[in-house]
Formats: structure tokens, sequence, C-alpha cells
């Protein structure tokens, strides 16, 4: 019986891992693993940076199975002055925050990415892929550039709180 057992065993523990391994691959979520939302721009600190805190505080705040991540082309090695001033005085800590490289395996676990003024498409593939090129300096002039990304993403926290979740 013992011999039975132990194959039987193995073979359920298969089945179990692979059963798991299978709802885990790119492109899907699970119930507790919120979706991806990719904010990239050249520098992965300025307009992708207040693009995806913004999106944060406002998908959590509606309860959306939502996050997003910043990252750069070319990243820098810290948020610029102006940047972090300006999110932080509108309630953010980014003090600890670190530029990151758009990476593949980014844009293969994420559900949507958008872009400023970057032309990612090669790297987005068949991922959902949105440009949002031409807006104002973040750099220059804070409040202007903050207020024209935040315009679009609460447009778009609006229309995934439209739609059904991933």
């Amino acid at each position: 019986m013992r011999l039975i057992a132990a194959p039987l065993s193995l073979l359920v523990l298969a089945l179990a891992l692979g059963s798991q391994l299978g709802a885990q691959s790119p492109g899907t979520t699970s119930q507790s693993e919120p979706a991806r939302v990719v904010f990239v721009c050249e520098h992965g600190s300025v307009k992708s940076l207040v693009g995806a805190v913004y999106f944060n505080r406002w998908a959590e705040q509606r309860g959306l199975p939502y996050r997003a991540v910043a990252r750069g082309v070319v990243p820098d090695s810290a948020v610029p002055a102006p940047v972090r001033d300006g999110l932080r005085t509108d309630g953010f800590k980014v003090s600890a925050f670190v530029p990151q490289a758009l990476r593949a395996s980014d844009v293969a676990h994420a559900w949507l990415v958008v872009s400023f003024d970057q032309d990612v498409t090669k790297v987005v593939g068949s991922t959902r892929y949105l440009k949002w090129d031409g807006l104002p300096g973040v750099l220059a002039d804070y409040p202007r550039g903050r207020d024209v990304i935040v315009r679009r993403v609460d447009a778009l926290v609006d229309e995934l709180a439209r739609t059904p979740p991933p």
C-alpha cells in the first residue's frame, strides 16, 4: 500500500503545483494580485511618477484592483527636486523612490502601459497601450504639468471604474 500511496501523493502534489503555476502565468492576475499599470517617461522620475502616484491613490480610494508603477527609458538616479517637492506638497512620500528602467518583464505582467513622449511600441507588443504625448513639462512648471497629467489619470481611473476588472 505504501508503494502506491507515495506515487499517488506525488501526482496530487504535481497537479496542485501545476494548476497554481498556470494561474500565475504572464498577463493574468489572481484575485489577490492587482492588475499592473506601467507609466513610462524618459527618466522614470517625472511624468510617469506623477501619473503612477495619483493613479494609485485614486484606484485605492475607489477599491479598484489596479496598481501602477513608474518606469523610465533612461532612468535618473533620483527624483528631481521640483518633482519631489511638488509631490511632497501634494501629500506623497517619494524620498525613497528610485527610478527604474522599463524592462520586458514590466510589460509582460502589465494590463496597461501609458507612455509620455516615448515610443515603446516594440516593447509593449500586444499589451494595451496609451500614448500621452505633448503634455506640458513638469520640471519647468510643476503645477501646470501635474494638473494636465492628473486630469488624464482621473479620466483613466473613471474609465476603469466603469469596466469589469481584468
